[in-house]
């Protein structure tokens, strides 16, 4: 159909550029699919890898979410944490208020290392030696081996 004051060559041209940017956008998406997939399986391997060394880890370690819950956590801590330390638990299901008192105050200083740590009434293996806060607000905590 011509435009009344446009050539039929014209649109022509015109119909061919915009398959052009079409077959361009759907090229640069396609590249873009491959990447994520390529990402995906990635993460797939770094959390098998994980779970693996976690699963074989006798010392207590947990990792933690921006919500508190356990996202992960070493076989050492699923033997010697209190209550039902499970992926999906809040954290304060295992360990005691006085250590996760200790804990967030830790976090909210975003100090790292290890420290002294002062727990009232908390044991030995329940008492964090090191806490190391993540970018996503999460942290990865080891306790004591008590």
């Amino acid at each position: 159909m011509v435009m009344p004051g446009e050539a039929p060559d014209d649109q022509s041209k015109l119909l061919a550029d915009m398959r052009a940017r079409v077959e361009s956008a759907a090229a640069e998406i396609d590249r873009l699919t491959s990447e994520l997939l390529a990402r995906e399986e990635w993460v797939d391997e770094l959390e098998s890898v994980m779970d693996m060394v976690l699963g074989l880890l006798d010392t207590p370690l947990v990792v933690v979410g921006d919500d508190r819950r356990i996202r992960a956590l070493s076989r050492g801590a699923g033997e010697r944490l209190t209550g039902d330390a499970v992926v999906g638990k809040p954290l304060s299901s295992v360990v005691p208020e006085a250590v996760l008192t200790a804990l967030e105050a830790r976090l909210a200083t975003t100090a790292r290392g290890p420290d002294d740590w002062e727990v009232d009434g908390a044991e030995p293996g329940l008492i964090p030696l090191d806490v190391q806060p993540l970018p996503s607000g999460g942290a990865v905590i080891v306790f004591g081996a008590g």
